[in-house]
């Protein structure tokens, strides 16, 4: 038939228009009315390590933004967000901050950051007003990361005082698998790399561009069990957390994570530097309705769970350890009347979750100044 292959390929090319203008009208719908959680972090924020597998690029600038937040990111010439600290000033409480990225806290300017928090506060209560608290805070690092940060650090920076963040929902992971996370053309990725129909790179780039591709991405997991597939529980890491009968591999997340903690407390003992362990709560501990609900439509009984438990754990491994403990999940427990401390898409600490944290660390850190008489008189 004359003009067959001609109207073949003119009818190829409609439906390819049809489909592209279709996903990029679903793609600007969800954007505006039900945004997805792309890969957060900028090119080029990240850079090989090989003491620490990965760490903050020295000199880096830059903007993050997505539909909850547009924050200001400097890292100075040491890795660290913030300014670059100058030599330690005599009679000046000098405070170290580790952790992960609930510590960097790149969803809140520096000044919003709980360790801005502390320093404001301390220097309102202590006599002399000279504190000053460094932000080593860095995404994906765990108990084992901030081991290796501390010992690089304490020569240079001679800190008083160390306050290590621990985040409950997941430092177990990463202490299991520090170098679970990698470099790759300027983002930090997971090491592994799931198989899939489309290649690699086209994923990756998908998944930081894209809230059409994780919105289907999501949905696709949620339908698979109907079709006879196996599907993926998104709540099963939490759910190990708080399960009266602990996986296997919680349980020596916790073994690793204690001993890690019992050098963290011989390496500051040694040196002479007080330390204080803040455990930081999951989103779901603090609002269980919601995860619980999930969970009863995933066929769980929520009353089997224990929400209290990661909380507790970590606090028994620091006591332990010798090391005074912070616990802000009762803390955050106090102000759920008051407005939501962590975001609901980010799921980092608000800017009110950072101040309420921040407050509560500075006097936590009193408590511990009020403990060394020697450290109180360096103030």
């Amino acid at each position: 038939m004359r003009g067959g292959p001609r109207r073949w390929v003119g009818n190829l090319l409609l439906v390819l228009v049809s489909v592209t203008i279709t996903l990029l009208g679903f793609e600007a719908l969800l954007r505006f009315s039900l945004p997805q959680k792309l890969y957060r972090f900028p090119r080029g924020l990240f850079r090989d390590d090989p003491e620490l597998v990965f760490s903050l690029n020295p000199g880096f600038q830059g903007v993050l933004h997505n539909p909850e937040y547009t924050t200001h990111v400097r890292i100075n010439s040491l890795g660290l967000r913030g300014p670059l600290p100058g030599p330690k000033a005599p009679g000046k409480l000098r405070v170290l901050g580790l952790g992960d990225s609930f510590v960097s806290a790149f969803n809140v300017e520096e000044e919003e950051t709980f360790l801005a928090v502390a320093e404001h506060s301390l220097r309102e209560k202590l006599p002399g007003g000279g504190v000053e608290i460094i932000n080593a805070g860095t995404p994906n690092y765990g108990t084992w990361h901030e081991l290796r940060v501390l010992r690089r650090f304490l020569p240079k920076l001679e800190p008083d005082t160390v306050v290590l963040a621990v985040y409950v929902g997941n430092d177990l992971e990463d202490n299991l698998s520090p170098r679970g996370a990698v470099v790759r053309d300027g983002f930090l990725v997971d090491r592994r790399r799931p198989p899939g129909i489309l290649p690699y790179p086209i994923r990756s780039w998908l998944q930081r561009n894209s809230m059409a591709y994780v919105f289907l991405w999501n949905a696709w997991n949620q339908i698979r069990p109907w079709l006879g597939k196996a599907g993926s529980d998104p709540l099963r890491a939490d759910k190990d957390l708080i399960s009266p009968q602990a996986p296997l591999y919680v349980d020596e997340g916790y073994r690793i994570s204690g001993d890690l903690l019992h050098e963290f407390h011989d390496e500051t003992m040694t040196r002479g530097i007080l330390a204080l362990v803040v455990l930081i709560p999951a989103e779901f501990q603090v609002y269980p309705d919601q995860f619980l609900k999930m969970a009863q439509r995933h066929g769980d009984d929520p009353s089997r769970f224990d929400l209290d438990q990661p909380s507790r754990r970590w606090s028994e491994l620091a006591k332990s350890a010798a090391l005074p403990v912070l616990d802000l999940l009762p803390v955050f427990r106090s102000r759920i009347s008051g407005p939501y401390l962590y975001m609901s898409l980010d799921g980092h600490l608000t800017a009110e979750g950072n101040r309420l944290a921040g407050q509560a660390i500075a006097l936590a850190l009193i408590q511990v100044l009020q403990r060394s008489p020697s450290s109180q008189g360096s103030l």
